[in-house]
């Protein structure tokens, strides 16, 4: 029964876990950096509309972002749930789960669209978006926020698959999503090929449309392809509804939420901190910095997701010790190359940001950012990869204790003390790191804790 699937569960729960690590995690860091490609194609186009389009689409992503962070903590609950019901090879449960979890999702985006269709201007607004930006972000964020369930509907579908071991499918379908954004987005926005030039709205339908080819591409595969006859990732023939495991879903989901919000309320709360304080060209080099952070952390995002995946099904097969192990052999990985991205930066630092556009006091204050930050690399590649293992047994309160800790006690707190009090902006740097270090440290002793080795979860069902 479910040989193709039983084969790839094997790889996670038997033999080398270095291999496995890899096998999941190359798929997953692939289907990533074609993310990161979509909102550089998007911004791209965008940018190309003028300084109102630019500035309205921005602020858009980031109220988008904001709103998501609930989306995303039920793609951590779905993803423990998942993984733990094919560890134990309760198949039956996966299609009841994915179905439950569509249920939270889809209801939180419904109340998502009825907010982009009344209230996107205020929104804008709020965030400060002067009269051009306005009408510009308005007809980019009404339209994300009333379709925003196609992409939930992806997410899931991805997070479905990823959780039972099956990480090579999703990228594909993210090749194909690209293809089709990457074509549609000039054709929408310019008017090519026949179509009406919808501007900015343009790249929020490609966005969506695009999305909605990845789905159909997923249920294709599904319930087309010889190869998935007997896979437990599949909508359940009998839709039903059972309120302990939404409840269930919706107790790790919390949490994760919460983090998710935390760490968008940090940043904000940071960039404000060093508009005032600092001003523009601070600004700017915070700005880029973090990009580059972000590009080196996506490596270890796709061997985060890879253990969480490892976590959950080895704990629903009762390897306990091999969970255990594979955590360890993640944080070494991890904490090697982000070793190794620290001293790349630090010796191109003048050169990468510059490329990214940044001149005169942006990039002095950019090269203090990068011959500081950097050095704590190994400790941010080791609490996400302890953060992600916790998450990946369904214990997602310690992620949570961690980020507020970590982000808000520690580094808002820090910078806004130093900033107040006069301090010069690599005062604001060491504050970051200090928020890593705190973060790191309660992630360890939380993870030596042990209760993730003891996580139930309930999955329902007759052999709940």
């Amino acid at each position: 029964m479910y040989s193709l699937m039983t084969e790839r569960e094997n790889i996670i729960t038997e033999g080398s876990i270095t291999k496995a690590l890899i096998i999941i995690a190359i798929p997953i860091i692939i289907s990533n950096i074609l993310q990161s490609v979509l909102e550089v194609v998007d911004m791209y186009f965008i940018g190309h509309l003028g300084q109102d389009a630019i500035a309205g689409g921005t602020m858009s992503i980031s109220i988008i972002m904001v709103l998501m962070t609930v989306l995303f903590g039920i793609v951590t609950a779905t993803a423990a749930f998942i993984s733990r019901a094919y560890g134990s090879q309760r198949y039956e449960r996966i299609q009841v789960i994915l179905a439950h979890s569509l249920y939270l999702a889809l209801i939180i985006s419904a109340i998502i669209a009825v907010i982009g269709m009344f209230w996107s201007e205020g929104l804008l607004l709020l965030l400060g978006a002067d009269p051009g930006a306005l009408a510009e972000g308005v007809k980019f964020l009404q339209p994300m926020l009333m379709g925003l369930f196609v992409m939930v509907i992806l997410m899931t579908l991805v997070t479905a698959f990823q959780s039972s071991g099956d990480s090579r499918t999703p990228m594909f379908a993210m090749i194909a999503v690209n293809i089709v954004n990457i074509l549609l987005n000039p054709t929408l926005i310019q008017g090519l090929a026949g179509f009406p030039a919808f501007g900015i709205a343009g790249s929020a339908y490609a966005s969506i449309i695009s999305r909605g080819a990845g789905i159909f591409l997923l249920l294709g595969v599904i319930y087309l392809h010889p190869a998935f006859k007997n896979s437990p990732v599949r909508l359940p023939k009998k839709w039903t509804f059972e309120p302990d495991l939404i409840k269930q879903i919706v107790f790790i989901a919390i949490p994760s939420a919460i983090q998710s919000g935390v760490r968008s309320f940090g940043f904000l709360m940071m960039t404000a901190i060093v508009t005032t304080f600092y001003g523009t060209a601070a600004v700017a080099a915070y700005g880029i910095s973090i990009r580059l952070d972000m590009l080196g952390l996506i490596i270890v995002m796709g061997f985060c997701t890879a253990i969480a995946v490892m976590v959950g099904q080895n704990l629903g097969a009762g390897r306990v010790d091999r969970a255990e192990l594979s955590v360890k052999y993640a944080v070494v990985i991890n904490a090697i190359f982000m070793a190794c991205v620290a001293v790349f930066y630090y010796f191109n630092a003048e050169m990468l940001l510059a490329f990214f556009g940044a001149e005169g006091e942006a990039l002095v204050d950019g090269i203090l950012f990068m011959h500081i930050i950097p050095f704590s690399y190994f400790i941010i590649a080791a609490a996400m990869t302890l953060g992600f293992a916790m998450n990946g047994a369904g214990m997602t309160r310690p992620g949570m204790y961690s980020a507020i800790a970590g982000q808000i006690c520690t580094q808002v707190a820090l910078s806004a003390m130093f900033a107040y009090l006069g301090y010069p902006i690599q005062y604001i740097w060491y504050a970051i790191v200090c928020g890593s270090i705190v973060m790191c440290i309660c992630d360890y002793y939380f993870y030596r804790k042990g209760d993730w080795k003891r996580k139930k979860l309930d999955l329902g069902g007759e052999d709940a």
